[in-house]
């Protein structure tokens, strides 16, 4: 059986193509948003189980939301040292640890492929590799369809976004270490194909007339654009592709950094002489993974004292109780929705009642516009070299697909209304459709290795 796979910076849909009929597969019975989307999350518990999808989330936060960070000294490991003078000895190794952890989180996984700075993690005492990681949300994936479908998966078009990272030697590396985690999962006959591209061929499944299409896959990790050329049987020829790093968690950090800040103490002054709280201790709220970090002594011992000796005790009461009790990923999520509603409403409201965290902050959609100006425009220079590369102009294109759930963003919908005309625009199934493609492109292969 051979499978579309779309394994996502933040969702997860896999999809399957008889010739006829398309099926996107129940990966997450947990949800009950849409259990054909899975999160793209791995929880690792202490005794070494993982878990992916809504039941990592859930257990991440039943077990971690609201427990206090116990931080302990340590062993973890050796290390095997070699000198010129005195051969080779063993070196103990020991490391500031959450003693009390039941679990990890990993979330945006996909993400890491470009950091060089990220070759692996230590979990309960276990060091894994990010292609390990990785492998463990590809496997369980593969072991959910083939319990549904009740047969082995003999072959997976995986999808890819066009560029992992804007620069060359780490969109390589990234590629390769995608490659490998896919070798560790033993996806077996594994072909990639870019997302964008995917979602032009699930498309042009129903086209029966010849169009220029522009596709518009905006993600949780990455934006990618594809031009094609579809004759009047719905062939596609791909004319252009491009991309960049840009995605859904990266306007999810603006929100926090532009609006949040604030609740937490930003511009507080503290101690005896009224010093500036340093800033780099705020820049930890950029991501919630690493929130938990300001529990380490260095970064407490400042938040205690501007609670004491502070212009801002409440503000810093809150930031102490967001890394101590583990409230980051809430955070996010509650920003994330947010988010989702400013696609609707002119103005939203994110709110957070937790322990000493209490706060309701406005959100209007204008502020928001201004927060990912940078990241609009940087898209908006996306579209243009696409267009270049396939010597067009926007007059050309007959139809832009948008897909991915931050194609849904007003900003980005009404510059592409205005570049290109309402009229225009098409929505896929932001979810699923890059998956459908995949799940197409995956038969075709089959057709081939069958000899048909």
């Amino acid at each position: 059986m051979y499978i579309g796979l779309d394994f996502g910076t933040t969702n997860s849909s896999v999809a399957l193509y008889d010739g006829t009929t398309l099926t996107l597969l129940p990966l997450d019975p947990r949800s009950t948003a849409n259990p054909r989307v899975l999160r793209s999350t791995l929880f690792i518990t202490s005794e070494g189980a993982a878990y992916i999808g809504r039941e990592a989330i859930d257990r991440f936060l039943e077990g971690n939301v609201g427990r206090e960070i116990d931080y302990q000294w340590r062993f973890v490991g050796e290390a095997e040292l070699t000198f010129a003078d005195i051969g080779t000895v063993m070196q103990a190794l020991y490391a500031t640890v959450d003693a009390n952890a039941p679990g990890r989180l990993f979330q945006s996984i996909k993400t890491a492929l470009r950091d060089r700075g990220f070759t692996h993690t230590n979990v309960f005492g276990r060091y894994y590799t990010l292609e390990e990681l990785i492998a463990l949300v590809l496997s369980l994936v593969k072991m959910r369809v083939e319990d549904t479908l009740q047969t082995k998966v003999t072959g997976v078009v995986l999808g890819r976004p066009v560029h992992y990272a804007t620069d060359a030697e780490a969109d390589a590396l990234a590629f390769k270490r995608m490659q490998h985690a896919c070798k560790l999962a033993e996806l077996p006959d594994i072909l990639f194909l870019e997302e964008p591209t995917a979602a032009a061929l699930a498309y042009a499944r129903n086209v029966r007339t010849a169009q220029r299409v522009l596709v518009f896959d905006f993600g949780g990790g990455t934006l990618d654009v594809t031009i094609m050329q579809l004759d009047d049987a719905g062939r596609p020829t791909f004319l252009a592709t491009d991309g960049v790093p840009v995605g859904g968690d990266v306007l999810d950090r603006r929100i926090v950094m532009g609006r949040l800040l604030r609740q937490f103490g930003e511009g507080a002054t503290i101690g005896p002489r009224q010093l500036p709280f340093p800033a780099h201790v705020l820049e930890h709220l950029t991501e919630w993974q690493s929130i938990v970090d300001l529990t380490q002594p260095r970064y407490l011992d400042i938040i205690e004292e501007g609670v004491m000796a502070g212009s801002k005790p409440r503000e810093l009461r809150a930031l102490r109780s967001l890394a101590r009790r583990n409230y980051g990923l809430p955070m996010y999520e509650e920003v994330e929705r947010a988010k989702v509603r400013l696609s609707d409403a002119n103005e939203t409201t994110i709110s957070m009642h937790m322990d000493e965290i209490d706060f309701d902050e406005p959100l209007p959609r204008w502020d928001f516009e201004r927060l990912i100006g940078p990241d609009a425009r940087q898209i908006e220079r996306c579209v243009d070299r696409v267009l270049a590369a396939a010597r067009l102009s926007p007059a050309d294109i007959d139809v832009v697909l948008r897909t991915g759930g931050s194609s849904r963003v007003p900003r980005f919908v009404r510059m592409l209304a205005n570049k290109f005309g309402e009229e225009k625009l098409q929505e896929m199934d932001v979810f699923t459709g890059v998956a459908s493609g995949l799940a197409i492109a995956a038969w075709e292969r089959g057709r081939q290795s069958w000899g048909g």
